[in-house]
């Protein structure tokens, strides 16, 4: 088989106006029915009939594939308490985008609903945003300690600082506090145990939710 040399591209958008029937069900179930409904005349057809008009320039078509996307524009726009619960470490034009790509695609179990809208929050956004912040808990010595740390929203890991790294926390502590700003904004975190990079500690996505404005005006304003 030759090899390709060009890349061709030729999109069109169909505003559609469906029977209820088709927009009541999951946006997998409504991508395959609108396949099915297009069949081999047009997903065969097309590369069929652009390869005999492309012949008449002497050019070949080597392979191609076709992508299906649908968007239920009659769905209900998406909770922002939803976005946010899923993704805390986006700001307000990151959510927005948020929305769109996931509007009429969202399961429709609630369960289900979070890791898919995380799953698309992380293919917009996955770096790493960190807040600076401090790990207030009780070392091995019984003592109260305050560790340097940068808290990571985008997965609620904190990061102790190099210099408190070996500082141990005490096991079975309960709750550890992460303070961030000032005036201090307490949040509940948790650890694991300790590895040569240092404590473990997690605060959940839900406690980052619960702050979002505040954590994102500190991490905007870093």
């Amino acid at each position: 088989m030759s090899r390709s040399n060009l890349k061709l591209s030729v999109a069109f958008d169909f505003e559609l106006q469906a029977p209820e029937g088709l927009l009541n069900g999951e946006h997998e179930a409504l991508c395959r029915a609108l396949s099915d409904i297009l069949g081999t005349m047009v997903l065969q057809g097309m590369p069929t009939v652009t390869g005999k008009q492309l012949a008449k320039a002497g050019i070949s078509i080597v392979s191609h594939h076709h992508h299906l996307s649908v968007v239920n524009t009659a769905a209900a726009e998406v909770p922002r308490e939803v976005l946010v619960a899923a993704a805390p470490h986006l700001t307000d034009a990151e959510l927005t985008e948020l929305a769109h790509r996931v509007r009429g695609k969202l399961p429709q179990a609630a369960a289900e609903q979070g890791r898919f809208a995380r799953r698309h929050a992380l293919a917009l956004v996955s770096d790493f945003r960190m807040v600076p912040c401090t790990v207030v808990a009780r070392l091995t010595s019984g003592e109260e300690g305050r560790l340097a740390a940068k808290l990571n929203l985008t997965n609620g890991s904190v990061l102790v600082d190099e210099r408190d790294r070996g500082r141990r926390l005490q096991a079975n502590q309960g709750p550890l506090r992460v303070e961030c700003g000032e005036p201090p904004l307490a949040l509940p975190a948790q650890c694991a145990g300790h590895t040569l990079s240092g404590p473990v500690i997690e605060v959940a996505l839900a406690a980052l939710a619960g702050q979002r404005d505040r954590l994102i005006g500190l991490w905007q304003g870093a």
